[in-house]
């Protein structure tokens, strides 16, 4: 897997992709357009929240992607996992901590399968639909905000441009809402959230809610990948 990702790496660098086939036609598409922002708006700061086991963080490494990347993940099931990858890497840091509209502490519902863990309550039915919903307890968890965290976030970066990841399974508007009054700093020039088509947890936003709170920044959408 390592030589893989090494020679996508170099792969890319050169203006080439490597991929496995076939594919679905819609695959690759945020691979793309991820690669095309990054060079394109020079973005040295990764604002990764919802690390999960790091494989955002891996994805933009593989993608040639060398400056910083911030992750925040609370979930004690994937911490470890995520930690000791960035443990490898001297430009990625992982704080254990959830960003949310205010700060405080909440109980994150843990699940069979840990990419699903969630600050909000799975919808009835689903757990027959997706078996790794079902849930193994709960976690406390400390909650942080965009506005408290940013300045620390992109310290010693002369002229930050960041990108902000978000992907906390229902939770993403509210950590839109963290940043404050005024919105995303303006230091940030791009956003890759996940929106939910159907809703699967309690008081999970419609994704055009979503999409509302990152267009009303002055965002325009570039690229969708099913």
């Amino acid at each position: 897997m390592r030589l893989l990702t090494g020679a996508r790496s170099l792969a890319h660098r050169a203006g080439i992709d490597i991929t496995r086939w076939p594919h679905r036609p819609e695959a690759g598409v945020i691979d793309w357009a991820l690669d095309e922002i990054l060079r394109s708006r020079d973005i040295n700061c990764v604002i990764d929240v919802g690390g999960n086991r790091g494989q955002s963080g891996q994805r933009l490494r593989s993608l040639g992607y060398t400056g910083r990347i911030v992750s925040f993940e609370p979930s004690p099931t994937v911490l470890p996992v995520i930690s000791a990858a960035a443990a490898r890497d001297p430009n990625w840091t992982v704080r254990p901590v959830a960003l949310s509209s205010e700060p405080g502490q909440a109980e994150l519902r843990l699940h069979k399968g840990p990419e699903l863990d969630s600050l909000h309550d799975a919808l009835p039915g689903v757990v027959d639909q997706i078996p790794i919903m079902e849930g193994i307890g709960t976690a406390t968890i400390t909650l942080s905000t965009l506005a408290d965290e940013f300045q620390q976030i992109v310290a010693g970066i002369e002229e930050p441009h960041v990108l902000l990841k978000s992907d906390t399974q229902g939770h993403d508007a509210e950590v839109l809402r963290g940043a404050g009054d005024k919105g995303l700093d303006e230091s940030v020039v791009a956003v890759l959230v996940e929106l939910a088509a159907q809703p699967i947890y309690s008081d999970q936003p419609l994704m055009t809610t979503v999409m509302d709170l990152i267009m009303t920044d002055g965002f325009t959408p570039v690229a969708f990948e099913p």
